[in-house]
């Protein structure tokens, strides 16, 4: 399943599902669970590039040793984009609510985490073996060396990861672009910013060309990161990530002039993700990040607390045919009170989607991409947007702790209390197992 911080509904694919993108995916559905119980209400779900249909179940869901009971989406029709990628549903991680508690908001009722976090590892293929990972409970210290900076969630986008953007730039020039929402999304394998904005960014790279004002060309040869700054922190974004293979002689930057979610936000997805090692915090409204590949530089104060989540002893998992209930590692599963630390490992893939801009063709990318980043000129394949538009209505009431905030700083390092993590070999994929 896709592990999508910008979609708030879960759901997979149904066995009466006719679909052509579901004749060549996994399904789910009452055979192949006693426990499936039908719930009121259909599903209709609206992504940039397609779309969902179907009704909702409940059930237990298992990832590793934390079992929840929930309620999901069975779909019964998807557009043909699905086709092109290879996850059987999506598990949604952002906090948008629909007709049913979200994923957030179940594990945030289980009380079965001491703190409603989860940090996030995503891997670049050329990097070599896929050791990415996702832990609930705490995040992996051992990703990353020094103090996560944290950035809250804009007061007016409580339902999304969305943060105040400082600046964008490339190299040491940077751009003025400021007090926009940046939505940091992980089923989004591109960048993509309001059309002005982009131009602007583009202004910045000598010789960059477009013909649209959405897509852009740089030479081959740039070198120079794209930095990104927020809460005073500016990150870098490696050419492998932002710059496309050359394609007819020239490269496709990965940062596209569209307004995806709205006019004046930016959609931040994978081609940033792969730098950073990146902390949701449920519980406190906030992202948390560090610099993985090089040191960020703070050019504003922030505090330092030595409160915050744990250290994770894990370890890279290895990818296993089917997810596992079970493990020798010490699983655990929910009760009544809050687990303790635990590694399991969960199915992974390589392979995730990309945001697809509004009569454009993208093709794949990846946090774990086989190339550096897929030309969208060059792309026969359409994308996947990894973000829910428009919101599912419904009478879920959201669950999750937490007061509005507007964009703040704080850097915490961890401590030695045990948490609840899960640890996976994954790019933007991992395993979801509903069981009987």
């Amino acid at each position: 399943m896709l592990l999508d911080t910008g979609a708030g509904t879960t759901w997979v694919m149904g066995p009466d599902c006719t679909s052509a993108a579901c004749k060549t995916h996994n399904s789910f559905g009452a055979k192949d669970s006693s426990t499936l119980k039908v719930a009121k209400g259909t599903m209709n779900l609206q992504y940039g590039s397609g779309s969902v249909k179907g009704s909702y179940a409940t059930d237990s869901v298992k990832i590793a040793g934390l079992e929840l009971s929930m309620t999901i989406g069975i779909a019964d029709t998807t557009s043909d984009q699905f086709s092109s990628f290879p996850m059987d549903g999506i598990l949604g991680l952002s906090r948008q609510s629909g007709d049913y508690p979200n994923f957030l908001e179940t594990l945030v009722t289980s009380k079965a985490l001491k703190d409603n976090v989860f940090g996030m590892d995503l891997n670049r293929a050329s990097n070599g073996p896929n050791t990415g990972e996702i832990n609930f409970g705490a995040p992996d210290t051992s990703r990353y060396s020094g103090d996560l900076t944290y950035t809250s969630v804009t007061s007016n986008n409580l339902d999304d990861w969305a943060v105040m953007l400082d600046n964008v730039g490339v190299g040491t020039k940077q751009s003025g672009i400021s007090g926009k929402s940046a939505y940091i999304d992980s089923g989004t394998s591109y960048i993509f910013g309001p059309p002005a904005d982009v131009i602007k960014f583009h202004e910045l790279i000598p010789e960059s060309a477009t013909t649209d004002n959405s897509t852009f060309t740089v030479p081959c040869s740039t070198t120079s990161p794209v930095t990104f700054t927020f809460s005073g922190v500016t990150y870098s974004v490696s050419s492998k990530d932002w710059v496309g293979p050359k394609v007819n002689g020239v490269c496709t930057s990965n940062i596209f002039g569209v307004s995806v979610v709205d006019k004046n936000s930016w959609l931040v997805g994978d081609t940033f993700l792969k730098n950073v090692y990146v902390v949701f915090d449920v519980d406190q409204n906030r992202v948390g990040m560090y610099m993985k590949a090089a040191t960020s530089t703070a050019t504003s104060s922030s505090t330092s607390s030595s409160g915050g989540p744990t250290p994770i002893q894990s370890s890279s998992a290895t990818q296993s045919s089917l997810p596992s209930s079970s493990s020798s590692s010490n699983p655990s599963s929910s009760s009544s009170s809050p687990s303790t630390s635990s590694t399991i490992p969960i199915t992974g893939s390589s392979t995730s989607t990309t945001q697809e801009a509004p009569s454009n063709t993208l093709s794949t990318g990846s946090s774990s991409s086989s190339t550096s980043g897929t030309s969208a000129a060059s792309s026969s394949m359409a994308g996947l947007d990894g973000h829910e538009t428009p919101k599912p209505t419904g009478t879920a009431t959201s669950q999750t702790a937490g007061a509005s905030a507007t964009a703040s700083s704080t850097t915490t390092s961890g401590t030695s209390h045990n948490k609840y993590s899960i640890s996976t070999v994954l790019a933007v994929m991992a395993g979801l197992v509903l069981f009987s």
